[in-house]
């Protein structure tokens, strides 16, 4: 039997009422404040999905609507991947989130990156105010002449250098005497380079690392990958923001929690303003011949430069961050890539085997297929910060494309140093790319950015290159003839991106040969 429609509407009525007898006043309330931000948030992000210019940019259907598939990619540390295989499918200029572009083109990255730029940084969650998160340029350029002098070619040759070649040195011969403990002369050259890059950047903050450092006092690679727990701790609460909250509530049942979770409670010295920050910042390099104002903790090198103890506190994280992982890293695949193969092996080993003690900067910038290779690297596995987001203050053109203003647009190393319109055969491995005259450099510097450019490119690039330069010289001379160890694989090797990368597996193990034999 059909019922009539108005017995239907009767009934339903009925049941209304008895829903809303039963139901307060506070319960109705809250279900019309869901309600209405619900429809709010639908109606915002269709109009980001389809009424703003960025629904031009091409890029995958979701992420017209949702970060959730970046930021499911950044938890896993596979934003590397990710990102280039949009690139591969959609071109140099990719939307990768509603309001985040990522682009390839090295043109376009010139113009967001360039000197006098109108692209800004923007302070990331999580992250303390320090050089690397300030956004205002007067304010970042006060910071870098703070620190000038210390990253100056005058300083490096003088006192930076000879304290890198001893920690070269050191961390080399711990190679090896690792691979004399073990029968099958096994060593790990991922802990030492990763331990020798962070060693150096205490060395320029502190004077004496070769002391008080990571490899004298025997510590782990986890002090050294404090960037990449806090990049996955990050990851975690902008990709789901309960679990990163039930994390932190369990972290105090496991270490491993802990490191992901709370990983900020290790930096507390650095970023809690006490006087903790004041003996730390007096301890620094930095604060050699500078004026220090005990009313205010300010040192001063002039009356326009000068820093708060509370900053120089806040920049160490940066510098020790900074030197450590991406060096470290850097070395790592290097050394990966030559043992692949025993041709490039052999030249280089040749090479470097007639330099003579001390082996310099000097002496080691003249040698091509060295140079070559650490370009290369530099290229395909340069260990610096893989992401680097600028917000456009205005609607801006690029790539044919309108940027409304606010938009993220974010430029990945590896997307831009792998563009097949910028690069012949950009997957491989080719030294010999380096070899021609036509491929100079500083020819090639809007397509080739591992240390970044304007006036944000790393500060430390000339001491960067000291390390990578002696550090494999010495390494190839010492360990001739070394293999890689059946446990490293293209899959151990593979890139794990968590802000700076590294090898998936955290360690590459090699065979050095046995001296005696």
């Amino acid at each position: 039997m059909i019922l009539p429609v108005s017995s239907i509407l009767t009934s339903i009525w009925d049941n209304s009422k008895m829903l809303f007898e039963h139901t307060s006043v506070l319960s109705i309330v809250l279900i019309g404040v869901a309600c209405a931000i619900s429809i709010r948030s639908i109606s915002y992000r269709l109009r980001l999905a389809y009424s703003t210019p960025l629904r031009h940019v091409p890029g995958p259907w979701y992420a017209k609507f949702t970060a959730l598939g970046l930021r499911a990619n950044d938890v896993a540390g596979n934003r590397w991947y990710y990102v280039q295989g949009l690139h591969k499918k959609y071109g140099s200029i990719v939307r990768i989130a509603p309001e985040e572009v990522a682009i390839s083109d090295p043109q376009v990255v010139s113009k967001v990156h360039a000197l006098g730029t109108e692209f800004r940084k923007r302070q990331q969650p999580g992250t303390p105010f320090n050089i690397f998160s300030i956004s205002d340029p007067k304010a970042h350029r006060t910071r870098q002449r703070f620190y000038a002098k210390a990253f100056s070619d005058e300083t490096l040759k003088a006192s930076t250098e000879p304290a890198v070649r001893q920690l070269i040195k050191t961390a080399v011969a711990s190679i090896k005497r690792d691979a004399t403990l073990r029968k099958d002369h096994v060593a790990d050259v991922y802990k030492w380079c990763m331990l020798f890059g962070s060693d150096v950047a205490f060395q320029v903050i502190y004077g004496n690392s070769n002391t008080d450092g990571l490899m004298a006092t025997q510590k782990t690679t986890d002090e050294v990958i404090m960037g990449a727990y806090l990049q996955r701790m990050n990851a975690w609460a902008q990709f789901c923001f309960p679990v990163f909250l039930l994390g932190r509530w369990l972290s105090p049942l496991s270490s491993s929690l802990h490191n992901i979770f709370r990983v900020e409670e290790k930096y507390g010295d650095f970023w809690q303003e006490g006087e903790r920050q004041r003996e730390i910042a007096a301890r620094t390099v930095f604060v050699q011949n500078t004026k220090y104002s005990k009313n205010d903790g300010v040192f001063s090198v002039s009356d326009e430069v000068k820093l708060s103890d509370v900053d120089i506190a806040h920049d160490i994280t940066t510098f020790l961050g900074a030197g450590g992982e991406p060096v470290g890293a850097s070395l790592v695949f290097l050394i990966w890539q030559v043992l692949r193969m025993p041709d490039l092996q052999s030249e280089l080993e040749a090479e470097v085997a007639g330099l003579t003690e001390p082996i310099t900067n000097a002496t080691t910038a003249q040698l091509p297929i060295l140079n070559a290779v650490i370009y290369e690297t530099l290229r395909l596995y340069g260990g610096g910060v893989t992401q680097m987001p600028r917000y456009a203050p205005i609607a801006t053109d690029l790539g044919g494309y309108v940027i409304p203003p606010g938009t993220a647009v974010t430029t990945h190393t590896g997307a831009l140093h792998r563009n097949p319109a910028a690069w012949d055969d950009p997957e491989k491995f080719d030294y010999t790319r380096w070899l021609s005259p036509s491929q100079n450099k500083t020819l090639v510097q809007d397509k080739f950015q591992p240390f970044s450019s304007g006036a944000r490119a790393c500060i430390a690039i000339h001491l960067v290159m000291i390390e990578l330069r002696v550090f494999a010289s010495v390494f190839f001379r010492e360990c001739a003839g070394a293999k890689l160890a059946p446990s490293t694989t293209d899959a151990s090797m593979r890139i794990l991106d968590r802000f700076h990368i590294s090898p998936n597996a955290k360690r590459c193990e090699v065979i050095v040969p046995d001296e005696k034999a």
